[in-house]
């Protein structure tokens, strides 16, 4: 969230909050939650497991539209430049995506 999203001539730096990304990590916070206070021991059940699929993919689908914004927003600025923050974003929430999916089982 910290990595700068855009630069733009009159804002200057917006950074994940100041871009107002920082909603793209809500539906990551149960799939966080499930990890750290779960069984390890046990895959999750299908139900669960699907629950955090589906909430990872909504937080994937957010971070994608920011990203767009963010590129829409450099394309209509004269000397307005892209950051690293917005791809770093989605590669987050896909990687937490394949975390998800990794639930299913527990080798």
């Amino acid at each position: 969230m910290l990595f700068p999203f855009v630069t733009l001539p009159v804002l200057g730096i917006l950074n994940g909050v100041g871009a107002e990304a920082w909603p793209a990590l809500i539906p990551l916070l149960p799939v966080v939650l499930v990890a750290a206070i779960g069984d390890w021991n046990r895959a999750l059940g299908p139900t669960a497991a699907l629950t955090a699929i589906v909430t990872v993919c909504l937080g994937v689908v957010f971070a994608v539209v920011k990203l767009a914004d963010a590129i829409l927003a450099v394309r209509s600025t004269a000397g307005a430049s892209l950051g690293a923050g917005g791809f770093v974003l989605v590669l987050g929430t896909l990687i937490a995506l394949g975390g998800a999916t990794a639930s299913f089982s527990r080798v």
